[in-house]
């Protein structure tokens, strides 16, 4: 016999790791014009852009070393 769960339907992103990606692929910064340009909300490119810089920092030393 199964076990009733609620399905949830959210989806949860990881965006900073999405804006770091952004970073990546084209090899530095983006602007805070530009990942609005990408679709980020204000509150998304404030609350997450230090932590997109560490993860896109920590993926250049990686790729050097």
């Amino acid at each position: 016999m199964q076990t009733a769960t609620a399905y949830n339907p959210v989806t949860v992103r990881n965006i900073a790791g999405e804006m770091a990606n952004h970073a990546l692929e084209r090899g530095e910064g983006l602007t805070h014009r530009e990942y609005k340009r990408l679709g980020y909300t204000d509150e998304q490119i404030e609350r997450n852009a230090d932590e997109a810089a560490r993860i896109f920092a920590a993926s250049s030393t990686r790729r050097v070393a």
